[in-house]
């Protein structure tokens, strides 16, 4: 009789009915406990990044993400939050820097949460900013307050005072700031990192 695998026995240990249908996953999963530490990855994840069981958040995620890091998996574990998505630095256990797109949601056993459960994919895309390496001057954020009200330029500048030029200026930078696409994506992303 073949020996049981211990990641597998630690998963059935950590999310009991989970564990049949995670551990088939082809896509890097891992499991995070209420300390943060990875407590369990499946075969893709190792095979991606190596073996970070063992490793905080702060070990892995590279460190302009930590902090947002940090603040997503603690409204998971206060309950806050159920689950989040984004796309983060982080190093593997070679150094190397991997941008992943993070999938995460709580870890439930019986009703009570027990950790964070998520998914890692490799992009070849660069992350957005992390919160502490965005810096949005205070007209910017007047502009961004604005944009989150879904006013035009046109509404933009004549409550500010200021010439329509400089709103799309403003908008412009702020998008940059913010590795958003349009103004939608940088509201939202200014949502996710709590500037707004």
């Amino acid at each position: 009789m073949p020996a049981a695998d211990p990641n597998i026995e630690e998963l059935r240990r950590i999310a009991p009915d989970l564990a049949p249908s995670i551990s088939k996953l082809t896509v890097p999963a891992y499991i995070l406990d209420l300390n943060g530490v990875v407590r369990w990855l499946n075969a893709a994840a190792i095979a991606e990044f190596g073996d970070l069981r063992g490793k905080r958040i702060g070990q892995i995620v590279e460190g302009d993400y930590v902090t947002l890091a940090r603040q997503e998996f603690a409204a998971k574990i206060l309950g806050t939050v159920d689950a989040t998505e984004g796309s983060i630095a982080m190093r593997n256990v070679h150094g190397k820097r991997v941008t992943v797109e993070v999938s995460s949601t709580t870890l439930l056993d019986q009703g009570s949460i027990v950790g964070v459960f998520g998914l890692a994919d490799p992009t070849d895309e660069p992350p957005a900013p992390a919160l502490n390496s965005v810096h949005v001057t205070p007209r910017q954020m007047d502009v961004l307050r604005h944009l989150a009200q879904g006013h035009s330029t046109a509404v933009i500048a004549e409550k500010l005072g200021i010439a329509t030029e400089t709103v799309r200026n403003h908008v412009r930078a702020i998008i940059a700031r913010l590795g958003a696409h349009t103004r939608l994506e940088a509201v939202m992303r200014a949502h996710q990192l709590g500037i707004l």
